[in-house]
């Protein structure tokens, strides 16, 4: 089956966007699909958007295929996407699989509200853990390379002990930051991508949350990820996220076909990790 899709990206998290208003997949295996077309054209998500009883919807599936309840640059290329094709108003909502998400086109920055930060905690004396529409642990340290983000990130992403303490035996993402001159740098190992991505929206706002407590500065906090920078900010109990979205090229994936490359062009836990680099 060919699947039209329009890619995008958020700061460097690329997703395809799938209009279901145009391209109906009730019936279809959006699983099978999603993780077909992501390894196609070497993208981190699927966005599927509709429209239920007139209200925009999201849904997220992450490149191996899982169906995830938030993505936050996700949601900032849906929010362009609605508001360039579909919705006439600069400020709306979208509903997800976290709940109904606050939205506002700014010129040429996108800025959604991810809802209020939940269960957050400490566990260990660098080591914390939010959730912020996904689970997030944060860890405090100095600069890192992506080799060393990649490694130890995977380490945690894996470690039993820690995702079940959490409540989450599925996996958790894992974010490393470090201070800089003007907020925080974020390098963010996503469950579902298993790699660094170029930018995480929940992550960063994740990381801005826990940099908030544990370095004592006000949020707004800008995020420095390696494919640019979100502003995080408190709203009406809220951690909103904003920054640029792109529109890269329009394109067609096979959903029962696996490609390489792209078809078109372009209470406490137990760990022993080593503490390199933390």
């Amino acid at each position: 089956m060919r699947v039209k899709a329009t890619k995008m990206d958020g700061c460097g998290n690329s997703f395809l966007v799938i209009d279901e208003m145009r391209t109906p997949l009730d019936g279809f295996d959006r699983e099978q699909i999603s993780s077909a077309l992501a390894s196609q054209h070497d993208t981190d998500g699927i966005l599927y958007v509709d429209q239920l009883h007139g209200m925009p919807t999201m849904k997220i599936f992450d490149r191996d295929g899982t169906e995830e309840t938030m993505c936050g640059n996700g949601l900032r290329c849906a929010t362009r996407f609605f508001r360039d094709h579909y919705v006439a108003a600069d400020m709306f909502t979208i509903v997800t699989g976290d709940g109904v998400k606050e939205v506002v086109v700014e010129q040429d920055l996108v800025e959604v509200n991810l809802g209020e930060a939940r269960d957050y905690r400490q566990i260990d004396h660098n080591i914390h853990y939010v959730y912020t529409g996904v689970p997030h642990v944060v860890v405090i340290g100095s600069e890192m390379s992506l080799e060393s983000a990649r490694e130890l990130g995977k380490s945690l992403r894996e470690e039993k002990s820690l995702c079940e303490y959490v409540g989450h035996p599925e996996g958790v993402n894992v974010n490393f930051i470090w201070r800089t001159d003007d907020g925080i740098a974020v390098r963010t190992f996503e469950v579902g991508v298993e790699d660094v991505t170029q930018s995480c929206g929940t992550g960063s706002a994740a990381s801005a949350y826990v940099a908030s407590k544990v370095f004592g500065i006000a949020l707004p906090i800008q995020t420095h990820s390696l494919g640019g920078t979100l502003r995080v900010r408190a709203d009406n109990g809220g951690l909103a996220i904003c920054g640029p979205t792109r529109y890269q090229e329009k394109v067609i994936g096979f959903a029962h076909a696996r490609c390489l490359t792209p078809i078109m062009p372009q209470e406490h836990w137990q760990h022993n990790f080593a503490q390199q680099g933390l």
